[in-house]
């Protein structure tokens, strides 16, 4: 196998039939060393894996959860995908991404999500403003967006208000919580960027950040050990179809959180 290296990205090629980790490994540490927010295996030039060969992405694992490491995986030929599912550690665990375009937009978008949630502060807020969660997340719709920033605009017109704008982006719970959701990310990225203009135009104070969880729940109960919000606003779904979600949402929500949360469902 030939292992070469470029920028953030380290590059495989040939057949994988053995543990290479002590190889990867030294191009890997080298590499975070130059870009620290992340690296990418593609992993294209493949031609074939074995079981063997798939422990090398066990051994990154274990490198990974031990130096809380940034590293996807991308391009995987669907053979060698199936010979690295066969791992069950591996399966469970490795962030995959379908390119190296959408592994490094979501590598950017972790670096990012790290700053959080000191990211994108417009102004100083003034010393009595009030802080307000608003919680965005992937499954919403515009409409549905606008009416949790309607509420939290009015709010923010009665007193000064430093509005925490979180977008939860919710990772299915068979994926590591890193993996690539170019869809997801790209949705989320949206959500946020047309939030912001909304607190902007209205000259409110705001932070904002985009949180990957499972559920919005536990997001929100991460998101307030941080910051001392005594109120929460989060849109629900107008779908009628989706009334079972809403109401599972409404209470894992109040099952978490202790402060006061405003559920808006736009009509």
């Amino acid at each position: 196998m030939i292992i070469e290296s470029y920028e953030d990205v380290i590059i495989l090629s040939g057949a994988l039939r053995s543990n290479f980790w002590e190889a990867i490994h030294t191009a890997i540490s080298l590499t975070l060393k130059r870009h620290p927010s992340g690296v990418i295996i593609d992993c294209s030039g493949l031609s074939e894996a074995t079981p063997d060969g798939a422990d090398t992405f066990r051994a990154a694992m274990d490198f990974i959860q031990k130096h809380d490491a940034r590293i996807i995986v991308a391009a995987v030929p669907p053979a060698v995908m199936e010979v690295l599912k066969s791992v069950p550690e591996v399966r469970s665990q490795l962030a995959v991404a379908n390119s190296v375009e959408a592994a490094r937009r979501s590598l950017d978008l972790l670096h990012e999500d790290s700053d959080a949630p000191v990211k994108k502060k417009k102004k100083h807020a003034p010393e009595n403003a009030r802080q307000l969660i608003v919680c965005l997340y992937t499954g919403t719709s515009v409409e549905e967006d606008d009416a949790a920033m309607n509420i939290a605009g009015k709010i923010a017109d009665s007193q000064p208000t430093e509005v925490h704008l979180v977008c939860v982006l919710l990772v299915p719970r068979h994926l590591p919580l890193t993996s690539p959701l170019e869809a997801s990310e790209i949705a989320a990225s949206k959500a946020v960027q047309r939030a912001e203009q909304y607190f902007a135009v209205r000259d409110v104070t705001y932070v904002s950040q985009v949180e990957r969880a499972r559920d919005v729940a536990s997001a929100l109960a991460d998101v307030l050990t941080a910051v001392d919000a005594p109120e929460v606003v989060l849109p629900l779904m107008r779908d009628p179809l989706k009334k079972d979600e809403n109401l599972k949402l409404v209470e894992s929500v109040l099952a978490r959180v202790t402060r006061n949360v405003i559920f808006v469902r736009g009509g």
